[in-house]
């Protein structure tokens, strides 16, 4: 099915082609080059192989987005090394869990994680490296010392100093495991995902067209780089373009990304639901929730000159040259996505991946574009079957095979068996497909309700009308004792700013689960909720940890 280069030979080509240009930049910081990035490649790949460090060793990075991250990333992978994604928000002590499990050699963090660690109880680490400062935290076998001489190795090895030619990447088999992302940190049995060449080079295959990646223009990478959503879209791609990618390494809270959206202009606005929300609100919260603003949206067809004027004034307070608004990872607020697709007209799509895939399994597209899809599956790289006698009308489990399913959970046979077998990938996600190919999720099968009078209830389709609700900030929906229940953290921020106590907050969520409930079918009616005052655990990419709070 792949019909282009190895993903790593598309990047060799771009740091020759664009050897004098802006490759990484820290929001606000230092930005390096191509043939800086391309220096600092050789010189990890010559310390490594000076540590005795061989192909298939493994490289752990454990810090925010930044653009060393990024670079330690090409250099595991365009050198043949392993490149591991630990998610930073992992505890210390599930971090150092896993750069044992994952038999990793070199390890990248932050200070203030590695202080917290044992590196005498991780004694195949030969070094560990502070991605904030490039500080050697400590070594083994005289590695710290490799790292301090970098800059002698590099020159001793290129006298007159690299030229374009002189970058190379491996040759590398497709099959090879590139990379190890670890999908949790706090399960007893770990589960890292491995992604091979093949992988990434299929995602690369089927992402690119579909979005105005254009080589050497500005990329604002705002998501998370342990996540294959964000290594995917903020890393690999653009660089194998030789596009400028600025790290925005903040907390992606709406000013920060507004500041970085005005002064980068892209032309891509990849984030997750969240950061959609909160962006929209900060922009056009005012206009949006005015009496003038609730009275014409509440006719908007006949308000086109109020649209008009909310969607130049979104466009231009983000960039004004971003030409598609994508979001993925959960659902996005079906109010949210009315508002800019229906109402503003703006060019705003989803998709729809997992870890496994490295992520691809759908996207929409501009001018296409179906509300409440997950876009068009893309059947140049993937065979997607969906268990049901019919597919397009009856829900099922779906099962994707082909070049994006990766290869295996690291030194975890048995995970492995339950979720592939004869190629097919089992995604644990139910929906429908249309004759198009568009995918639309109901939920998770872990997640199912199966209700005492048989039927399928999926907490996630309960859980975007509730999180919808006044003053819910986000909520699960579960069973408990053959009932279902809501856990509800409520908006505090808006409470206050609508002079609402504590005192009044029951009897506002017993108001909305009358309101959900009348919304929804009898069968899935909400019995019972809640109320929690810290927000829930997450995931890399934002989903909540059920399985802590059953």
């Amino acid at each position: 099915m792949i019909k282009i280069d190895n993903f790593i030979k598309l990047f060799e080509g771009a740091v020759r082609d664009s050897w004098d240009r802006p490759a990484l930049t820290d929001f606000r910081k230092s930005t390096i080059s191509y043939r800086q990035l391309a220096e600092r490649i050789e010189s990890l790949d010559l310390i490594w192989k000076k540590a005795g460090l061989k192909r298939g060793d493994k490289i752990a990075i454990n810090t925010r987005p930044c653009a060393l991250g990024a670079s330690i990333y090409y250099a595991a992978v365009s050198k043949g090394y392993v490149a591991v994604e630990l998610y930073n928000a992992f505890t210390p002590a599930d971090t150092q869990k896993l750069v044992n499990h994952s038999d990793s050699r070199i390890l990248y963090t932050e200070k203030r994680t590695f202080d917290a660690m044992d590196f005498e109880q991780m004694p195949q680490i030969l070094c560990a490296i502070d991605c904030a400062t490039g500080e050697v935290l400590a070594s083994r076998e005289g590695v710290g010392e490799l790292y301090a001489a970098s800059s002698g190795i590099l020159a001793e090895r290129y006298p007159a100093g690299m030229k374009p030619s002189d970058f190379r990447v491996v040759d590398v088999d497709l099959d090879d495991v590139c990379a190890i992302l670890y999908t949790s940190g706090s399960t007893g049995n770990p589960k890292g995902v491995m992604l091979t060449y093949r992988n990434d080079t299929a995602n690369v295959q089927a992402i690119t067209p579909g979005f105005p990646f254009h080589k050497g223009e500005n990329y604002l990478s705002l998501l998370p780089h342990a996540h294959s959503f964000g290594l995917m879209c903020d890393v690999v791609i653009p660089m194998t373009l030789g596009m400028h990618v600025t790290v925005l390494g903040l907390p992606p809270i709406p000013m920060n990304v507004k500041d970085a959206l005005m002064e980068v202009k892209p032309r891509i606005f990849y984030g997750v639901p969240l950061i959609f929300v909160k962006l929209i609100e900060y922009i056009l919260g005012a206009d949006i929730h005015s009496p003038e603003g609730q009275e014409k949206f509440k006719d908007y067809q006949n308000h086109p000159e109020f649209c008009k004027e909310l969607y130049d004034k979104l466009m231009r307070e983000t960039g004004g040259k971003i030409e598609v608004f994508a979001t993925g990872g959960s659902a996005i607020p079906s109010e949210v996505e009315s508002l800019l697709v229906d109402k503003l007209k703006v060019p705003f799509i989803t998709g729809y991946g997992l870890t496994e895939l490295a992520p691809i399994v759908s996207y929409g597209k501009v001018g296409k574009y179906i509300p409440k899809s997950c876009g068009e599956y893309l059947p140049e790289v993937m065979e997607l079957r969906i268990d049901s006698p019919d597919p397009e009308n009856i829900a099922g489990e779906l099962y994707v095979k082909g070049d994006v399913v990766f290869c295996g959970y690291y030194k975890n046979p048995e995970a492995t068996a339950e979720v592939l077998k004869d190629g097919w990938f089992r995604t644990g996600d139910i929906g429908t497909v249309d004759k198009n190919n568009n995918v639309f999720l109901l939920g998770r099968t872990k997640n199912m309700i199966l209700t005492e009078n048989g039927q399928n209830v999926y907490p996630e389709e309960i859980e975007v009308i509730l999180n919808e609700l006044p003053y819910v900030a986000e909520s699960i929906v579960l069973q408990r004792d053959h009932k279902i229940v809501a856990l509800i953290v409520p908006n505090m921020d808006a409470l206050d700013k609508a002079g609402l106590g504590a005192d009044g907050l029951e009897a506002i969520m017993r108001q909305n689960i009358v309101a959900l409930n009348n919304k929804i079918p009898a069968y899935s009616a909400v019995n019972d909720f809640e109320l929690r005052f810290e927000p829930f655990s997450k995931t890399p990419k934002g989903s909540i940890r059920r399985f802590m709070y059953k």
